[in-house]
């Protein structure tokens, strides 16, 4: 099931089954996978469109997800992984 960010895109059906095989919840994931890797990702939503595709989900960033896309990591370990803060742990009880 898509997640619902992709309805609001302007795009064809085929488009978004493209887009929802990714499997990302949020603009913002769509983007960093396009960041990470420019080259896969336009050749799997089509080079003509991707761009396109790109403006439409960074239109529903928030702003807080444009200030951190724009960012560079914090913190890159020795294999590359970024190292921004851990999300809080959940309580068990």
């Amino acid at each position: 099931m898509p997640a619902d960010f992709l309805k609001a895109l302007q795009i064809s059906d085929e488009e978004r089954t493209k887009l929802a095989k990714l499997s990302a919840k949020t603009p913002l994931a769509l983007l960093a996978m396009r960041k990470a890797s420019r080259d896969a990702f336009d050749e799997h939503v089509g080079r003509d469109r991707a761009e396109a595709i790109a403006k439409e989900l960074e239109n529903l960033l928030t702003d807080e997800d444009r200030e951190s896309f724009s960012k560079p990591p914090k913190g890159v370990g020795r294999l590359g992984a970024r190292l921004d803060p851990l999300p809080p742990r959940k309580r068990s009880g």
